[in-house]
């Protein structure tokens, strides 16, 4: 049996990572901290299930309620987003081949948009929201100040990535 997600579409990949990079308010952004976020844009449902620091608190009331449909909620998130790992891992590769991310630093692990623009037309249809992604980038943009790492951290807050043997 054939099922198709956009999770695992890297072409889909392409255009949330493009999405992401053009909403975020910082240059750049750590390579598993853009994961994250690609993962909760597809999977908006599961943006209830992070902890939430208190000054984010009335983000958390937006995704308090469980989803109308059973069947789209995740029984191992963990899991999901290591298998979006490769289509991430290609998506970005291919953004960086076409000069849109800066090669280099995304060797180290760091994603930073260049100065190349995206085609207009693609940047008209970032602008066409439903509600559940107009909330998941308002999360994105109060997640922006979490750290990273550490048990306050977007790691530890959302349960998706390993952060116990982080070096930084």
């Amino acid at each position: 049996m054939l099922v198709y997600h956009p999770a695992f579409d890297i072409y889909n990949c392409v255009y949330r990572i493009l999405q992401l990079l053009s909403y975020m308010k910082q240059s750049e952004v750590e390579l598993d901290r853009l994961r994250i976020w690609d993962f909760y844009l597809t999977f908006p449902n599961e943006a209830r299930k992070i902890s939430y620091p208190n000054s984010l608190s009335e983000l958390k009331q937006i995704f308090k309620r469980k989803p109308d449909n059973p069947y789209e909620d995740l029984i191992d998130p963990k899991r999901i987003i290591e298998r979006m790992k490769p289509y991430q891992m290609s998506a970005l590769k291919c953004i960086a081949s076409y000069g849109l991310i800066d090669n280099h630093l995304f060797s180290k692990n760091i994603v930073r948009r260049t100065d190349k623009s995206i085609p207009n037309d693609l940047l008209r249809k970032f602008d066409e929201l439903t509600v559940e992604k107009e909330n998941i980038l308002k999360l994105i943009v109060g997640f922006n100040e979490l750290p990273l790492y550490g048990k306050t951290g977007l790691k530890s807050r959302t349960g998706l990535i390993e952060f116990k043997y982080d070096q930084r």
